[in-house]
């Protein structure tokens, strides 16, 4: 009964796929200026080059990877942010999500291939300097794929520690399940972890920072509900070569200010109470507000 109701919550979490929200507004290389050239890789991963022309241009690389949604299309503002600063960044969605390939997502670690694949394809376009970014699933992934593939330097927001942590929290989070109940299953989402991926499945975020001398940024709100700072590669990483930025009084998306994380909490409740009309008006550039002190932390370990 326990493995069946693993199996069950993995496939709500992982069975389907994550395509834009026709309610929402998401912002395009258009709204920033920006170039966009696609890009196709190994199974099926389609993604854009971002570059600003405007600026002098960089032959070091930035790669972001999404978090949960629709691909990278929902950061496109810290997209152009780096663009800003002349980086071509190359985004590429992962599996079941946006532009790409997939019925479903599968599970968190075909977020690491992603980002495995994304380098490798980086590697054959000439880039010596490559930067990985990536806000929570992808924090997870940029973080694991720099224990397989040598990076320049690595920035991770909002990381969660493993996939069976990642569901036992969310489960509770979100109130699907009781704690003792979301407890008692992580042993059955590591299985479950296992059977799809092998041992590397269950890749430990924390402990993929750690090995490496990658110099890496961890920053993580303390106020986070979705990923609770307590437990998280900014909590439990460790080494000379990582830094960790603990943003006081921010959520998941501790880059944005606290109006549009206030902004991001109001979408949501608009959602539960499918209020379309009202979600019509809804200040979406507002709420996609960067925190310019947290950007520029990031752009200065990048450029540091």
């Amino acid at each position: 009964m326990l493995f069946t109701l693993a199996f069950l919550s993995d496939r709500f979490a992982f069975g389907k796929r994550e395509d834009k929200n026709p309610l929402l507004k998401y912002f395009t290389a258009e709204d920033f200026g920006l170039s966009a050239e696609p890009v196709s890789l190994k199974g099926g991963l389609r993604g854009f080059i971002y570059r600003n022309t405007t600026v002098r241009p960089k032959q070091e690389l930035i790669i972001f990877c999404n978090g949960m949604g629709p691909g990278h299309i929902a950061y496109t503002t810290e997209i152009a942010y780096f663009c800003g600063f002349g980086y071509p960044v190359l985004a590429v969605d992962s599996r079941g999500c946006g532009l790409s390939d997939g019925k479903n997502i599968k599970g968190m670690y075909s977020g690491v291939q992603t980002v495995v694949n994304a380098i490798d394809f980086a590697d054959e376009l000439g880039y010596k300097t490559i930067y990985l970014v990536g806000h929570s699933w992808g924090a997870y992934s940029v973080l694991c794929a720099s224990a397989k593939r040598k990076v320049s330097k690595v920035i991770a927001i909002s990381a969660p520690l493993t996939p069976s942590k990642t569901m036992c929290d969310g489960a509770v989070n979100m109130r699907i399940l009781p704690r003792l109940i979301a407890v008692m299953l992580r042993p059955f989402w590591w299985i479950i972890n296992f059977i799809k991926y092998g041992a590397k499945g269950n890749a430990n975020a924390a402990k993929c920072a750690s090995k490496n001398s990658t110099p890496t940024l961890l920053i993580h709100g303390d106020n986070d509900s979705v990923v609770s700072l307590k437990g998280a590669p900014a909590d439990k990483a460790d080494g000379s070569h990582i830094i960790k930025f603990i943003v006081e009084g921010k959520g998941h998306n501790p880059y944005n200010t606290h109006k549009a994380e206030a902004l991001l909490v109001e979408l949501n409740a608009k959602f539960k109470r499918r209020d379309v009309a009202d979600i019509a008006q809804f200040d979406f550039m507002g709420a996609t507000e960067e925190d310019e002190e947290i950007m520029q932390k990031i752009i200065n370990f990048i450029m540091g």
